[in-house]
């Protein structure tokens, strides 16, 4: 009998060999490992340009205008204002917003630059001298630009108030708004015409309580301080505050709190709260004496320097959360009506636009490349995109 050798015949997983068993080739273990890679690199690339396109939701272009090279701009609510020193004499043109479509154009008088507020049908325009100061108000209307009053000095006004406060700042090389002197002045937004007064005997910081009803509160020199009716000047309440720093950012109001930062009997300092009702203490916490400036942030006392940002409970002074400083981006200004803080982060690339939510940010948008000199609005941003064009966006950002 022949005996033949034994054949073994490979067949594969497709011929029955469980998977489980299969040998891993060279191959496929190469394919196996650059998958995964191949697939986070899409996402990242995904991601990148989706982050450098602005965000239709949060961001969004509504136009473009031309404007002067040397012309400035500046935002009042819904209304874009431009100053063309280039014309002669210096012109001063309405454009609504978002769209950008001029509504008026009227001669103005020569500043070193210029703020508006935007109340009711009156736009309220300020020349601001090389120190910061503002020197004049006129008030325009919003719909023509036509004068309807002018006076000196520095107007604050709130949202929705019918009458502002005409003060005078201290005459300092230091900066604007540091100190109020003379007499303050109650002005019916209306007419023009002054509805009471109150003396200053030295020197004061005075502020708008935000909310109703409608109340300037005035912090003399001496500490004392007093919380007058807006309507009749009245005061409705009365106290003193420790000796302090006075300054616009000193003390603040939040709520129906006012905030004072202040150094103490043993010489370290503390943030103290007070209530507007009737200027009684409520609590007071100590603070680092390098701690900076004070401010409102979304209904929270804000405590910030350049390492980092506190944020106390305004009722109790209790701290709710601390974040860090965001560094590399700049605030842009406002107008009266929004409570957001807008942020930029300059880029040669794409500009990014955002707005703060507690202790981090939420980003809107990246703008174009090569954008400058950003003013942020209420919901509307204004940037150059080259010399002589504006670019306009629509921003969707938290009410107050």
């Amino acid at each position: 009998m022949d005996t033949h050798p034994a054949v073994l015949i490979e067949l594969g997983t497709e011929r029955g060999i469980p998977e489980q068993d299969r040998p891993t080739s060279v191959r496929a273990r190469r394919v196996a490992v650059r998958w995964p890679v191949l697939c986070l690199t899409a996402l990242l690339v995904l991601l990148s340009v989706t982050a450098a396109q602005p965000l239709a939701r949060d961001l969004r272009r509504t136009g473009e205008l031309p404007i002067a090279a040397r012309a400035s701009f500046f935002l009042a609510g819904d209304l874009l204002l431009v100053a063309d020193p280039t014309s002669t004499p210096m012109t001063l043109s309405g454009y609504d917003l978002p769209g950008g479509r001029r509504l008026w154009q009227v001669p103005a008088a020569t500043a070193a630059s210029f703020a508006a507020d935007l109340v009711g049908d009156l736009v309220l325009v300020a020349e601001v001298d090389s120190l910061g100061r503002r020197i004049s108000t006129t008030a325009r209307s919003a719909r023509t630009g036509q004068v309807r009053w002018q006076r000196p000095g520095l107007l604050l006004v709130g949202a929705d108030s019918a009458t502002g406060v005409a003060i005078s700042e201290v005459r300092s090389a230091s900066g604007a708004g540091r100190r109020i002197e003379g007499t303050i002045e109650a002005v019916d937004l209306a007419t023009g015409r002054i509805r009471w007064t109150v003396p200053v005997p030295s020197t004061a910081v005075g502020e708008l309580v935000p909310g109703g009803p409608d109340r300037l509160l005035v912090v003399h020199d001496s500490g004392a301080v007093n919380l007058h009716d807006l309507r009749t000047g009245a005061v409705v309440g009365e106290g003193r505050l420790p000796p302090a720093d006075y300054a616009p950012d000193n003390p603040v109001i939040v709520g129906d709190r006012l905030i004072l930062r202040h150094p103490t009997s043993g010489g370290e300092s503390a943030i103290s709260g007070y209530d507007l009702s009737d200027l009684g203490l409520r609590w007071s916490r100590p603070v680092q004496r390098v701690s900076g400036g004070l401010r409102e942030c979304a209904g929270l006392v804000c405590l910030e320097d350049w390492r980092q940002v506190v944020a106390l409970d305004p009722v109790t002074g209790a701290p709710l959360w601390t974040g860090g400083t965001h560094r590399g981006w700049g605030r842009l200004p406002w107008g009266i009506g929004t409570g957001a803080r807008v942020l930029l982060r300059p880029s040669p690339d794409r500009p990014l636009v955002a707005v703060e939510e507690g202790a981090a940010l939420r980003i809107l948008g990246a703008l174009p490349e090569r954008v400058s000199d950003c003013r942020a609005g209420d919901v509307d941003l204004v940037c150059r995109t080259d010399s002589t064009r504006l670019g306009l966006w629509r921003m969707s950002v938290p009410d107050r």
